[in-house]
């Protein structure tokens, strides 16, 4: 198999000559079709092969039939644009052209066909109209050739500038994952099902499985052929046959796609960027419906222009196709938009998001977010997925497949960044990464709630790191959260205790009625011991308002003075400690302890000592093993 494959495709108006120019150069009708050959007229896709590294896709010419011809000019590396001499440019000439525009052809070569049919003087008045069409456009600069068909004058020349394009056409971008558009099913007697197209991307053998899409149904290559030769393995820009197991013919539409397992989703939603061509003649509204041509497939959707309610002729805007049957594409896909009725081909663009989600239009982050990535280039799309995700840290698994790029290039891209200081590791075990900007703007968000906080809790000695998290959004990330208030501790902006977050300069402040009461509570804590008394015993002490008892109380638990060990049990710190101390001495000299063993230990009842040992338990001091415990993480 050849290392390099070009395909060049046809282009020009009905009846300019076009199949007949292919039969010239390769030998081969491509006209396969009965229907074709009966009238004279190209209705679908012909293929012939020019020597071992080339294949020419014939287009139709007939407006009926533009979607087959956007269908067949969406894969082709560089265009044979046929006008014949006795009718020079025609409408489907010009539409051609705007197509090909649309999908960013870079090269081509210009052919005049039919010369034998008119006066040399009409040749070089063709060849002139030409000149002035071409003007501005990709084929500025291409050769004009004349040639007849019938005489086989000029077909020579043609071979000889097609040799030097096929040499200067860079081959196509090899992105790892294999994807192929799918431009023809059939079935061979003896061996089922064969499909079509061009690889856009990566490489199969014989043996891989795919996917189907958007059946999303697993087949497997049975057989791969290029140019009527069986290969072994096949790579991107070539054009091949496969023959598949798995899929029948008459579930397979021109524009599935057949793509490797697990980074391609089909999806009714796609952002995209739109030029709407100047001869569309008029603005383009949000909401028309329109048909969509991308890769060799057609689809019918709404767009909404998200940067205002219309698009002038000669505008760009930033666009969201919502579409009526789900399509498999990849950032940085051209297409092309044609009008529903009576069809027109006014526009086309880029693809940006291919997995988009249904959006409102004016909005002015989305429409900034899609400006940067329309480069399309690996290394802001990857900073841009991470940029978008506030509320969570990405793992390289999760960009590789919302971005369909290789995981070994999402790693590169992913060191490359961290090397910039644009974004940050916040776990190396799992692999976790977050932007720098996100990172800076969580922990003002932080910092402003912490603020808030004391501001309106003046006696509370913090925030519990649940309501912090609850305040700034359910769904951030704990680990994220966790990460950041670490930072900002380390930056000596808050201090952490236990659950707790308090900015780092700040002090509780009691009244001092508030304080006294803080005291004579603490005090009736010391003095109770291990038998101390429930928040509601507390209350019937008379210590003063029921509002100001409930703030001082949580004060004390938040400043660690007293220690909640269970839901209803409250013990001073020096008791917990103390217990705490006698019970790790008891297991260092007898290995294990019960719960009437504590009790006595400590001098209390059960309902006092059990709430003790399951707080020992949670806190790795002690390991409960049926009916005793013993000593846990934290003293081995």
């Amino acid at each position: 198999m050849n290392k390099r494959h070009i395909v060049i495709g046809t282009a020009g108006h009905i009846d300019h000559g076009k199949s007949a120019l292919i039969k010239k150069l390769t030998g081969v009708d491509p006209d396969r079709l009965k229907e074709e050959k009966e009238r004279g007229m190209t209705t679908d896709l012909g293929f012939a092969f020019y020597g071992d590294n080339a294949t020419i896709i014939d287009v139709p010419g007939h407006e009926k039939f533009v979607r087959h011809m956007v269908a067949g000019a969406s894969t082709i590396d560089f265009v044979l644009f046929v006008i014949a001499s006795d009718d020079g440019v025609m409408p489907q000439t010009i539409e051609h052209l705007d197509i090909l525009k649309l999908l960013a052809i870079k090269k081509g070569l210009v052919v005049i066909t039919k010369k034998d049919l008119v006066e040399e003087a009409r040749v070089e008045a063709v060849k002139q109209e030409v000149r002035e069409l071409m003007k501005n456009t990709f084929l500025e600069e291409a050769p004009i050739i004349a040639v007849s068909n019938l005489t086989g004058e000029g077909i020579d020349e043609v071979k000889k500038w097609l040799d030097d394009l096929i040499t200067k056409v860079k081959a196509k971008k090899d992105r790892g994952i294999f994807r192929l558009f799918i431009d023809r099913a059939f079935i061979i007697k003896g061996f089922g099902t064969i499909v079509a197209g061009t690889v856009l991307s990566g490489r199969i053998k014989v043996g891989d499985t795919l996917e189907l899409l958007p059946l999303k149904k697993k087949v497997k290559v049975r057989g791969l052929e290029v140019h009527n030769k069986k290969v072994q393995e096949v790579g991107t820009g070539f054009r091949c046959a496969l023959n598949i197991i798995g899929a029948e013919k008459q579930t397979i539409s021109r524009g599935d796609v057949l793509a490797q397992p697990g980074f391609y989703e089909p999806s009714n939603f796609l952002n995209a960027s739109l030029y709407l061509l100047y001869s569309a003649g008029k603005p383009l509204k949000s909401f028309t419906r329109l048909r969509v041509h991308l890769g060799t497939k057609e689809i019918l959707g709404r767009v909404v222009i998200l940067e205002q309610k219309e698009l002038s002729p000669g505008e760009k805007a930033m666009v969201q196709f919502r579409l009526e049957s789900p399509v498999v594409s990849d950032v940085n896909d051209r297409y092309v938009i044609r009008t529903y009725s009576p069809q027109r081909t006014i526009g086309g663009g880029v693809i940006i998001e291919p997995k988009a989600v249904k959006v409102k239009g004016f909005d002015e982050k989305l429409i900034q977010h899609l400006q940067r990535i329309e480069a399309a280039e690996p290394v802001v799309m990857v900073e841009e997925n991470l940029l978008l995700n506030f509320e969570l840290p990405r793992k390289v698994d999760e960009i590789s497949y919302e971005l369909n790029l290789d995981r070994s290039e999402v790693n590169d891209l992913i060191a490359q960044l961290i090397k910039d200081k644009k974004i940050i590791c916040i776990d190396k075990k799992r692999s976790l990464y977050y932007h720098r900007e996100n990172y800076e703007k969580l922990k003002k968000i932080i910092l402003e709630n912490l603020a808030e906080y004391h501001k309106k809790n003046p006696a509370h000695i913090g925030m519990s790191q649940q309501m912090l998290l609850k305040k700034i959004s359910p769904g951030l990330d704990k680990s994220l959260l966790n990460f950041t208030l670490w930072g900002l501790a380390e930056e000596k902006k808050v201090r952490l205790s236990g659950d707790k977050v308090c900015l780092f300069d700040f002090a509780v402040k009691l009244e001092p009625v508030l304080d006294r009461m803080a005291k004579a509570i603490e005090d009736i804590y010391l003095k109770t011991g291990y038998k101390t008394p429930g928040y509601d015993e507390l209350k019937m002490r008379g210590l003063g308002p029921e509002k100001a008892l409930k703030q001082v109380y949580q004060y004390l638990l938040d400043s660690g003075v007293l220690i909640q060990v269970g839901e209803a049990r409250v013990f001073h710190r020096k008791y917990v400690e103390d217990a705490e101390r006698r019970l790790v001495e008891f297991l260092r000299s007898h290995n294990e302890i019960r719960v009437s063993q504590f009790r006595d230990l400590i001098g209390a009842t059960r309902k006092y000592a059990l709430p003790l040992l399951v707080y020992f338990d949670t806190n790795n001091v002690t390991i409960k093993r049926g009916e005793v415990r013993v000593l846990g993480q934290k003293y081995r």
